[in-house]
This record gives C-alpha cells, sequence and structure tokens, in this order.
C-alpha cells in the first residue's frame, strides 16, 4: 500500500520462452510470456530428428516444429549457450554454456533446468554433399560456398547438413538458416528475429507486426502475430529509404509510413517505398513521431511539426504559436483536437489554429507551458502529460497535479482504462479509475538496459529494449 494506492510490482521475474519456463530463481512471468533476440543471422549449428530441429544461434536455441511448419521456441535465451547436442531416445537437449556448464531442456515439458548429466555430443546429422543448383527462391541466390540475397549481399554457408533422409538444412553466416529438401535440391528461408537486436519502433497491422532499429544500416522487419513469416526490408539498398534508423511506425491511408533520421518514408500496398526528405524547408530532419488525426498524417520533427493531406502530396508545416522551433516527441487527441508535446511545452490544434496550454486554459501553467513535455495521453476529457520525472492529470476546470512519479517517460498511450507508460526502466500499466498499477520493468527479468518502445494490442504488452522483444500477456497481472 502506498499512499492508498495499490502497486503491484512484478520483482525478480525471470526471462520465459513461448510456453516454456526458463530455470532461474523467483519466476513472476506467466508460462505463455516471450522473450526473443534478433541475433539469428548467424546460426552455428542444427541437431534434429524426425519431429523437431534445435538451431544454435548467438540469440538463443531456436526449436523448429516440423509438423506444424514454424519456430516454436527460443530455448534459453541470452544464456551464452556455446553447443548443442540431442538425444531423440531420451527426448532430450543438452547445451554446454560458456561457463562450462551443462543446461537440459525437455522439449516434452518445455522446461530447462541445470543437468547432471555430463555434455555429450551426438549425432548432428549427415553432410548433405553436392548441392549445385540449389534453389533457395527468389529472393536469394546459391553460390555454393555463400548464398546472396537480391541486394548482392554475401553470406557464407557455415554447414549443409541432412537429417531424416531428406530435411535439409543450410546455415550462413549473415542470412540465417535454410530449410528445404535434398532430393528437390530446393530450400526456403526460416528467419526468426531482427535485423538488429535493440528495437526502437513497433506497430501492428492486421495480423502484422512492424519493428525498426536504430541501426542507420538497419531494416524494416515484419512477422505474422504468431511470430511466423519473418520479412526483412535492408535500408540503404533502396533511394527511396536511405536510412534504416526508425523512431516510429505507422499506418495510414493503406501505407505503412516510418519516421526515421532522415524524414519520412512511406511503404505501399505494392511494397514500394518512397522518401518524403524535405520537410519544414530543410532536409534530413529526424523525425520523432507519426500521428493520423482526421485525415491528416502529422509529423513530429526536431524543428517542429509537419502535415501531409495526401500520400501523393508533401508534407507542410504546421506552424506552432511559439517563436522557436521546438522537437515534437509525441501527439493525442482528444475530441477533434490534436494535442502535441514538445520541448516547450504542450500545443493543441483546433479549428481556429495551433495554441499553447497556457491560451487554452488562460492561466499560468507552468507544468506544461515553457517546459519539456515528453509525452501525452487523453481519456474522457481528461489530458495526461509527462516531463522529465511525472505525470501530470488534468481535469476541466482544475489544476494538474501529480499522479504518478516515474522518469523519463517516452509515450503515454491508453488501452481502456488503463493508461501505459513507456519508460526507460520498462512499462508502467496504470489504472485510472482504480489508480492500480503494475510495473512491467527490466530490473524484475525483461532483457536489456533500456526499453526504447511498446505496443499494447489484443490483450498483449510488446515490450522493445536494446536486446530484444519481451511479450507479456495482460490478464494475469492486471489489477
Amino acid at each position: 500500500m502506498m499512499d492508498g494506492t495499490c502497486r503491484t510490482n512484478m520483482r525478480k521475474a525471470i526471462l520465459l520462452c513461448w510456453g516454456a519456463w526458463t530455470f532461474c530463481a523467483g519466476a513472476n512471468l506467466q508460462p505463455r510470456d516471450l522473450l526473443f533476440i534478433s541475433v539469428h543471422r548467424n546460426p552455428t549449428k542444427v541437431v534434429s530428428d524426425d519431429k523437431v530441429a534445435f538451431v544454435l544461434t548467438e540469440g538463443g536455441v531456436l526449436q523448429y516444429d516440423y509438423r506444424r511448419g514454424q519456430w516454436m521456441d527460443n530455448v534459453a535465451p541470452g544464456m551464452g549457450i556455446q553447443d548443442i547436442a540431442y538425444h531423440p531416445d531420451k527426448n532430450q537437449l543438452l547445451m554446454l554454456t560458456s561457463a562450462g556448464g551443462t543446461l537440459e531442456y525437455n522439449p516434452a515439458f518445455r522446461r530447462v533446468s541445470p543437468s547432471i548429466t555430463p555434455f555429450q555430443a551426438a549425432s548432428a546429422g549427415s553432410a548433405a554433399g553436392e548441392l549445385s543448383g540449389l534453389s533457395l527462391g527468389g529472393d536469394f541466390t546459391f553460390l555454393g560456398d555463400a548464398v546472396r540475397d537480391r541486394w548482392n549481399r554475401r553470406a557464407p554457408v557455415g554447414s549443409a547438413l541432412v537429417f531424416d533422409y531428406d530435411h535439409l538444412w543450410l546455415l550462413t553466416t549473415g542470412h540465417g538458416p535454410f530449410l528445404g529438401s535434398v532430393r528437390r535440391k530446393e530450400a526456403a528461408s526460416l528467419w526468426f528475429g531482427f535485423y538488429d537486436p535493440s528495437i526502437t519502433a513497433m506497430a501492428g497491422t492486421g495480423k502484422d507486426l512492424w519493428f525498426g532499429s536504430p541501426n542507420s544500416a538497419g531494416a524494416l522487419v515484419r512477422a505474422k502475430v504468431d511470430l511466423s513469416e519473418w520479412s526483412v526490408y535492408a535500408a540503404q539498398q533502396d533511394y527511396e529509404f536511405p536510412d534504416g534508423f526508425i523512431y516510429d511506425i505507422a499506418a495510414w491511408r493503406d501505407c505503412l509510413w516510418l519516421a526515421t533520421a532522415k524524414g519520412v518514408v512511406r511503404r505501399d500496398a505494392s511494397g514500394h517505398f518512397r522518401l518524403y526528405r524535405r520537410l519544414l524547408g530543410s532536409a534530413d530532419l529526424i523525425v520523432y513521431r507519426l500521428f493520423a488525426h482526421g485525415d491528416r498524417l502529422y509529423a513530429g520533427t526536431e524543428k517542429g511539426a509537419a502535415a501531409l493531406d495526401a500520400p501523393e502530396a508533401e508534407f507542410r508545416a504546421a506552424e506552432l504559436p511559439v517563436n522557436i522551433a521546438p522537437a515534437v516527441w509525441d501527439f493525442c487527441e482528444s475530441e477533434k483536437d490534436l494535442w502535441a508535446a514538445t520541448r516547450y511545452g504542450l500545443f493543441v490544434e483546433r479549428k481556429d489554429g495551433w495554441k499553447s496550454f497556457k491560451d487554452v486554459t488562460k492561466e499560468d501553467v507552468p507544468e506544461g507551458y515553457g517546459v519539456n513535455v515528453a509525452a501525452v495521453a487523453y481519456k474522457d476529457t481528461v489530458l495526461y502529460w509527462a516531463d522529465d520525472s511525472r505525470i501530470f492529470e488534468k481535469r476541466r476546470g482544475r489544476k494538474p497535479k501529480v499522479v504518478q512519479e516515474l522518469p523519463r517517460v517516452f509515450r503515454l498511450v491508453f488501452d481502456g482504462d488503463m493508461l501505459y507508460a513507456g519508460f526507460e526502466g520498462g512499462v508502467r500499466a496504470y489504472d485510472v479509475k482504480t489508480r492500480l498499477w503494475t510495473d512491467f520493468r527490466l530490473e524484475d527479468g525483461i532483457p536489456g538496459r533500456k526499453a526504447q518502445c511498446f505496443l499494447v494490442r489484443d490483450g498483449i504488452l510488446w515490450i522493445g529494449t536494446d536486446l530484444g522483444v519481451m511479450r507479456v500477456i495482460l490478464r494475469p497481472y492486471l489489477p
């Protein structure tokens, strides 16, 4: 109990795989929570029987189910696994750690635990032999000792192995694993994860999830909600997508829009990119936020706000009533108005133009005028915003009051009555009706040094950090 407000905190939580408990002390996360780290581009070993395969990568040991045709688990993510051995007769996967210990994973119970069994090497398939003429589909070309993608990027082949007479695995350094048939001499990419381990943007459209990285040579990555059918769209391979540092992702007018370090990029339904490079009279401005309001798309940049009336048009300036051009961090809408959180306070666009928070309230509001406001949200006539260390609430006709003390908030999002606040240490879910809250913090077991983005969708909280993404099914945790 804290000042009459009950707080639920996920203390000493652990990393959990999709449907699997991971060995650690003090578990709080539920069995269907999921962690995946992105560095799966460089698989080094695969072991298999006729039902399941395990692939060793930098980001963990990936489990693939042949019958379902999809990845099932990321086993022991981030635990420094050096080697793996699978014993089908015991239904046992042994994993040798960098510290010299042995972990055991039982696929039937989906549990990782310390093993008293010494690590023993096991059969790792047979060499695939001559694979000249191997087909990898339209996006990749097999060159014998390497694979090239459609952008001509070369990835050496580490190994080519066959299991159960026909299951061909091709492991590459850079393009991930490929699975196919040695009889038919064909294989397909089985990419799992991101192009870059650090995630700074995510969005959901239909059955797809989209992710962006903070790497100028990074990529836009798409996956199905069930984490199948991964696709990577690399930056710097197209003049219209020159920078892969993605700050935000939004959907508008049947297109996907990217806020990047060099303007706004549009990806249309046909997969083509278009760059909106000039904004507010300058080129290559950093765009922090994209927001669809009414029939327009708004962009928050390092030098003010811009608006787009139609995809074929150009961005025009949204003139804020201030003599400087402040960075715009966030937007939200209240009824028919648009609010902007900026380095110089809150502003709102109404029918008669943009106004400052001070102009709207007719009061001196030091909490929201002339100061850095990092995020803003609106619910049932109540305005919420965050400065460097606090979340404020302002009801009509009342003065602002602090409802939460939370450092370095970067985003406020409502889902029903729950206000989600993303901050450097994780995500806080705050019920504005009951005043109860739940913390999902990095120190409680979510991987990474810094939370950078989050998404709430269909009862699931996705938290992006500098080491990957955690999926949390919310119902077991919320008060």
